[in-house]
């Protein structure tokens, strides 16, 4: 890893909180629901969109056997409600008949699953390191010089090539944050902590 990326990953990762999570829920079907309705719209709208159905439908069991006008009707606040009710429920009657998916293969062998939703249930319910190529990661990842990539498939095969496994749960958090407070689609360069050695800082184009 070029010297310059390891301080800028290591000031960075001092200055952001010890602890940090988007979707505070601690039930692993509750977790991969909310994360699913998260696509495509904001955490706090995929929170209470989850909230609302789940006051109706509390448990995979019950998700399962749900009408799919219901389901929609109760998470149209999310977004592609159309697109997302069909697939929750299905990913509920697996869980129902089959427990939790226990692997990434397993996973996203399910209607809806993509890598982003993967990499969140495998670093929250798993445990397993996990590189969660957001929007907001794939940005802040390509300014810092982490990527060479705007491409969230390609950013996160290359943070896995050039980062060690340990890393990436914590950086995929931190360069989220960092993300969602500083380093905006218009980034606040003035009140960023690794502006000195940021290759974007005052460039133009960092507001791509």
């Amino acid at each position: 890893m070029d010297n310059t990326v390891n301080k800028l990953w290591k000031i960075l990762d001092n200055f952001s909180p010890e602890e940090i999570s988007f979707i505070h829920e601690e039930d692993p079907w509750r977790f991969l629901i909310t994360v699913m309705l998260s696509a495509s719209t904001t955490d706090k709208q995929a929170v209470n969109a989850a909230a609302e159905l789940f006051r109706h439908y509390p448990d995979p069991q019950s998700l399962s056997m749900a009408g799919v006008s219901s389901v929609e009707a109760l998470i149209r606040p999310a977004g592609l409600y159309r697109t997302k009710a069909p697939r929750i429920i299905e990913v509920s009657r697996f869980i129902s008949e089959h427990g939790l998916p226990e692997n990434a293969m397993e996973l996203t062998a399910l209607p809806g699953i993509g890598e982003k939703t993967a990499e969140c249930y495998k670093e929250h319910v798993l445990g397993l390191p996990s590189v969660i190529a957001d929007t907001h990661f794939v940005r802040v990842a390509n300014r810092l010089g982490f990527t060479d990539t705007t491409d969230r498939i390609r950013s996160a095969a290359e943070i896995r090539e050039r980062f060690p496994s340990t890393e990436w749960s914590r950086m995929s958090m931190v360069l989220n944050y960092h993300g969602r407070t500083i380093c905006k689609p218009k980034p606040c360069c003035a009140e960023c902590p690794v502006r000195a050695l940021c290759p974007s800082s005052g460039d133009a184009s960092a507001g791509r």
